[in-house]
């Protein structure tokens, strides 16, 4: 592994990552990827989109290939063969694939030829049709291609495994398969000329086949991205780990990863150190170059079934975590050793369509990665970066893009001044020479200006929401938005960090916050903090009713509250008070400052007319010891205030938890326009009487009764019998009928008020 360094003194040196280069053309060839029940993702913009328009079903295995610049030229199931525009491609069926074989197909350019293309294809497990290869002509049909020749037979029988590799010269490639009821693997050299039809063969390893235990055949076969390294799972039997040899085409030194197992996909890690295992519901991770490579497994997250893994254009592991699923999980750092290469359940959405099984397969090309890092503190010293890469190359030829070269594997460079540049590299790998680009911006570091504090009136709840971006431009000056990014947070080490940004629209609940401020270039690799006080101002307060009254006649003053700033009434005065003659609804604003921020309050105030008041009804609730209750009603508009024992007033006209008596009820005008007074008496009957001539309890008679007069009162027998009657006036009953006493039982009474309500009970006499 290489490391090579740029460097520049004086002016900082902002960029993105330099680059992510294939050793090969194929750099974007595997963007558009198709599986499952017709889902797919591009990965043109960096990071996986859901593609819904694929025409393709399969359960297990699938192929896509697409333009060096990431156009999709097509895609199959190792049966059918679509073009871009999701058509059928002339003689585009009947492969000799199978939808239900874990890698029923693999596309692969032919060398030296960007128009020409092979599909190869593997019969179901032990299946009479093997390994088969098909050519595609991209100048045909206009662009959309043909399949030109088709099913050349190579080996029979396989066990559902195809995978692919780019071969140490850079140009040729291989394709590896293995044989079924054996533990041979097969390579096939592919040229400038075709395919070879006689294979590389090795042994090693266990025997695959299932005759005696099916499923040991099932899983992928995967490479490593350094070429140097080939895993295979086995189903129900193991996983093994292999070397390989790109020059060659020999697979050898066989260690057994895991078994017994349900395994099923296979991937490494972009840096070949990491090997990943699906099996048994669960994702394993393992290191390749341990000296015991089983005891180095690390479960690193928990799936619903032992499905796909592959690895994508922007180096993270795509995982398929269970059947028929709207998404994909994916382990987002899979160069990282443990459970912090960080397994995200249901991370990719598909947009509606689902999963299967598979993942597409894709030929691995050892790429060259020039990884730029920054190894400084963007101060006035010389600023670093360092780029490693995951396969040597022997000679590197460097352009700066300034007139500056460099053929050093080494180098570092200063640029003298701000711009833009192309910085272009030669890299030379023994016969193979690739080309590549990238254009970087070399800018001054940024500078964080202090800007003003912000004040903002604050709502009802008296928080306030402050429009963070408002702030940008004073925090930038001079410095183009374009080049420079700012963020807030709520602590300095966050804004040191760059974590936790706060939202443009952020809540203060009250009183006053420090934020800080992070300026940075769009790579983030140089930055500049400040901070400024959030204050929430308070809104002022009118302390006033909504409502006031005066009386007929006459008028009102309004008197707002001392100390606001400023007063503004609806009727145009401009002083605290106000006086009011005419009834209707008034507004008034008042405001007052903070700093130089102004808040203000409106509030609306109805002023009516108000009358002495007139009852219009007593409503009763009684015959309770305890639990009475007087409602007075009234009529006319007015303030007005209610009692009952003429000096304790309240706002509500009902009075509750009243005992049996009489009551005086008052109504009062609060603005002094007059009053009115009724009496209410509350009545209650003993449910008892002893009419044996002690002097206690010798007659019954309601309660209070004496305070209505014309009360009549009716006693009656249980049979109904009116035995007498009396007034209200009177005491009562005496317990007997013509003169002779009754026993003591229950008897009924009926009360008729003079006001002409009715009351009926009953009660015992005891003698």
């Amino acid at each position: 592994m290489l490391c090579k360094a740029l460097r520049m003194r004086g002016t900082k040196f902002l960029m993105g990552i330099l680059c992510i280069i294939a050793w090969n053309t194929n750099a974007q060839q595997d963007n558009n990827w198709y599986f499952g029940r017709m889902a797919g993702l591009n990965f043109s913009n960096g990071r996986p989109v859901a593609i819904t328009n694929s025409k393709m079903t399969t359960m297990e295995g699938s192929a896509a290939i697409s333009s060096q610049n990431g156009d999709l030229r097509f895609y199959t199931n190792g049966i059918y063969v679509w073009n871009k525009n999701n058509q059928i491609m002339p003689h585009g069926s009947d492969l000799l694939g199978d939808q239900s074989t874990t890698q029923s197909a693999i596309i692969i350019q032919k060398p030296g030829q960007k128009d020409r293309y092979y599909i190869f294809a593997a019969d179901d497990a032990g299946g009479p049709n093997g390994l088969t290869f098909s050519e595609v002509d991209m100048t045909a049909d206009g662009g959309k291609g043909d399949v030109i020749s088709k099913n050349t037979r190579l080996i029979t029988p396989v066990t559902e495994k195809i995978a692919a590799v780019q071969h140490f010269n850079g140009i040729d490639v291989w394709v590896t398969t293995h044989q079924w009821g054996s533990n041979a693997f097969y390579s096939y050299k592919v040229t400038a000329a075709g395919v070879s039809t006689t294979p590389v063969i090795s042994y090693a390893g266990l025997v695959v086949n299932g005759a005696d235990n099916s499923g040991h055949y099932a899983g992928w076969m995967s490479f490593s991205p350094n070429g140097t390294r080939i895993a295979m799972a086995n189903g129900l039997f193991a996983a093994e780990l292999f070397d390989f040899d790109a020059a060659t085409g020999i697979v050898s030194n066989a260690v057994t990863v895991k078994s017994p197992a349900e395994c099923y996909g296979v991937e490494f890690s972009p840096n070949s150190k990491l090997l990943y295992l699906s099996s048994d519901n669960k994702i394993y991770q393992y290191q390749v170059n341990a000296p015991n490579v089983a005891q180095s497994q690390i479960e690193v997250g928990k799936i619903d079934v032992a499905s796909s893994l592959k690895l994508g254009p922007d180096s993270k592991i795509y995982v398929v975590h269970k059947y028929l699923a709207k998404s994909l999980s994916v382990i987002n750092y899979p160069d990282v050793v443990g459970t912090g290469c960080n397994l995200v359940y249901e991370a990719v959405d598909l947009g509606g369509k689902e999963t299967f099984v598979g993942l597409p397969n894709f030929m691995t090309t050892p790429f060259y990665v020039l990884d730029i890092k920054m190894a400084s503190d963007c101060s006035d010293t010389a600023v670093y970066f360092t780029a490693t890469t995951t396969m040597d190359s022997d000679t590197v030829l460097w352009d700066f893009g300034d007139g500056n070269t460099s053929t050093s594997l080494n180098v570092t460079h200063t640029y003298a001044k701000t711009g833009i540049y192309v910085v272009k590299a030669k890299a030379k790998r023994g016969t193979s020479t690739r080309y590549y680009t990238k254009t970087i911006t070399v800018l001054k570091a940024p500078v964080a200006i202090q800007p003003a504090d912000m004040i903002t009136c604050g709502n009802e709840e008296s928080a306030a929401v402050f429009h963070l971006s408002d702030q940008d431009a004073a925090i930038l000056g001079e410095q183009q938005a374009v080049n420079y990014l700012v963020s807030y947070h709520i602590s300095l080490s966050d804004a040191e960090t760059g974590n936790n940004p706060l939202p443009n629209n952020y809540t203060v609940n009250t009183g006053s916050q420090t934020l800080y401020a992070r300026v940075y270039s769009d790579t983030g690799i140089c930055y500049a903090v400040t901070s400024f006080k959030l204050t929430v101002a308070s809104k002022p307060i009118i302390d006033m009713k909504d409502s006031y009254g005066y009386c007929q006649g006459s008028s009102i003053i309004l008197l707002a509250p001392a100390g606001m700033d400023s007063y503004l009434w609806s009727t145009g005065e401009t002083t605290p008070s106000v006086r009011i003659d005419k009834a209707g609804t008034y507004t008034l604003t008042v405001t007052k400052k903070t700093g130089a921020t102004v808040c203000e309050t409106t509030k609306s105030i109805t002023v009516h007319e108000s009358y002495q008041p007139v009852i219009k009804d007593i409503e009763v609730n009684e015959w309770t010891s305890n639990n009475n209750s007087i409602t007075i009603i009234t009529e006319g508009e007015g303030d007005y205030e209610y009692s009952i024992d003429g000096s304790n007033y309240q706002e509500s006209n009902v009075f509750n938890q009243l005992v049996p008596g009489q009551y005086k009820v008052i109504v009062r005008e609060k603005n002094g326009c007059g009053f009115t007074e009724d009496k209410v008496v509350l009545l209650m009957y003993p449910k008892y009487f002893t009419p044996n001539g002690d002097g206690f309890h010798d007659t019954w008679q309601v309660d209070n009764a004496y305070y209505d007069p014309k009360m009549i009162v009716y006693i009656f027998d249980r049979y109904g019998k009116l035995l007498t009657s009396f007034k209200g006036n009177t005491p009562g009953w005496d317990g007997t009928f013509n003169g002779n006493k009754l026993p003591a039982t229950d008897y009924w009474f009926i009360v008729h008020r003079s006001n002409g309500k009715e009351y009926k009970g009953h009660f015992a006499m005891m003698r």
